[in-house]
Parts: structure tokens; sequence; C-alpha cells
């Protein structure tokens, strides 16, 4: 089987002390939304820039869509899209100028440019200077540059960062569209509501390392606690799998409660119990 992305014993540091990136090995399947979840300063961002070798190649090895990473050419780039949070931009240009010079890069025509300009909801500012881009603008102007080429996988740092919820609720099914079409999406996110609506499977990732990969629903099978609350003549109480249910089923053949409520654990718990952090760092 060809897998869109396979990685075999990735290793990286900056410093030499410590391993960014930690003998990583792992698949992404063809038209997979393949999430990557972890705090900052995981080493999510790294591992895009080791796949996609925008820094040095480490120990380990790298296929994109069958290919050797370490010997792909420029023709090959056309073939995937990476969009970094923090990206750099041309300021003084304007929108349209931004995605023109890197469409000419692979042979992109102005077509394509237009089409993807309105995609993103940008069309009524390309003439505007990419400085005075709003950081959502911003985010979207760098997501649409990766999108030019219509690529087969798309990398994704962070794509829904400083967007207002309506605008990254958009961008997510621009997402979503182009993933029904057939391409492969690789996201990096500490956002678990985002890593849930998008992802078929997520990698918890902390330190370097992948501490679980599944989907979201057996991460909710293995790890999560379902409990059902009831309100009776004001007080509340909270029942979970695990507890003798009896009473339970009393007050509800009884019918003598106000409220009753499902309740599910969040990713975000889950995260937390896995990994033993949070996902803004904390322990």
């Amino acid at each position: 089987m060809t897998f869109a992305i396979e990685a075999k014993g990735l290793t990286y540091s900056y410093d030499r002390k410590s391993n960014a990136v930690d003998q990583l090995s792992f698949q992404v399947k063809k038209g997979e939304v393949f999430g990557f979840l972890g705090p900052s300063g995981a080493g999510k961002s790294t591992t895009i820039k080791l796949l996609t070798r925008l820094i040095a190649p480490p120990p380990g090895k790298v296929f994109i869509l069958g290919q050797d990473m370490s010997k792909a050419n420029h023709s090959f780039y056309k073939r995937i899209g990476i969009a970094f949070e923090n990206d750099v931009l041309y300021p003084t240009l304007t929108g349209y100028e931004n995605l023109i010079f890197h469409a000419g890069l692979y042979g992109t025509g102005k077509d394509e440019v237009y089409d993807i300009l309105k995609k993103m909801d940008l069309y009524k500012s390309k003439d505007k200077k990419a400085g005075e881009y709003s950081k959502g603008m911003k985010t979207r102007l760098v997501l649409a540059r990766a999108l030019v080429t219509n690529p087969e996988i798309l990398f994704m740092d962070e794509p829904t960062s400083g967007m207002d919820p309506e605008i990254a609720a958009y961008v997510r099914e621009v997402v979503k569209d182009m993933n029904r079409r057939g391409t492969t999406m690789f996201l990096t996110t500490h956002d678990m509501n985002e890593a849930e609506k998008l992802c078929d499977r997520i990698a918890f990732f902390n330190n370097g390392k992948i501490v679980e990969l599944d989907t979201p629903e057996n991460y909710k099978k293995r790890f999560g606690k379902q409990t059902v609350s009831i309100e009776q003549s004001g007080k509340k109480i909270t029942f979970s799998k695990e507890d003798d249910l009896t009473k339970l089923t009393e007050i509800i053949k009884s019918r003598h409660f106000d409220s009753i409520h499902t309740q599910e654990a969040s990713l975000e718990e889950i995260f937390i119990k896995v990994v033993g952090r949070g996902l803004k760092g904390e322990s």
C-alpha cells in the first residue's frame, strides 16, 4: 500500500541537548484528514518542516505520495501545499500579487489565482497590500497560496488561528470540500474543537513523540467517561457507567425529576488524561 505520507524514525534537535522530534514514525492514508494535536512547543511545526524538507534532512526517511523526499525535485512540490501559522508574505505586494508570484513558480495561471481568492473570501481585498491585512486575512492568504497549485496533499499549521468564529467555520468548510475532492490533509493544531470537527484520525503529540493515535470516536470509547446528570428537587445527582445504576433506574422509572442530561468526556479532557498536560502546556 502506498501511503500519502510515511515517516520512519525522524529525529531532530535544535540544540543537540533535547530532541524536538524523537524517533517519529507514522503513516497517513490517502484522502485522510490527519490531525497532529499537541501543546505549543511540542514539535508540531518542526514535524511539518521535516516532512517537507524545509529544514535540513534529519536521521530517518520520509515518503510523500511514494516519493522519497531526499530525492524530490522542484516539480514535485507542485503536488503539495504548505501553510504555516506565521508564514512570510510579501507585505508591500497586494494579496493578488503574492499569489500570482507563487503561482508563477509552478506554472499556475491567473484563473486559478482568481478562483482561490474567491474561495478564501479575499477577492474584494485582492488589490490591498498584504501588510495591511488583518491577522485572520493573512492566515487565509497563506492558506490560499498553499492551495493555488491544487495540491494532492495539504500541510496546515494552525489553519484558523487568529480568525473570528464565522471566518474560521468558513475555512473549515473549504478544507472539508477539498478533502471531499480527494486532497489529503495533515493538520497541526492545539484547538481540540477544530481537530474533532475535521480529523479522521488524531495523533496526540507531546515532547517530540506520538503518545496515542486513534479516531476521535475511539478515543472517547477507550478513555472517555460518560455521565448522566439528574436534577431532582433542586439537587443535581451525577452518575457514571462505573456506578451502581440501580438508583438512577429507580429515579427514571418514578419520573420524579426535573431534568436529565447525558455528557461524554471532551477530547481535551482525554488528552490531559493520556498525555498528563493540557494543550496550553499546563502540567
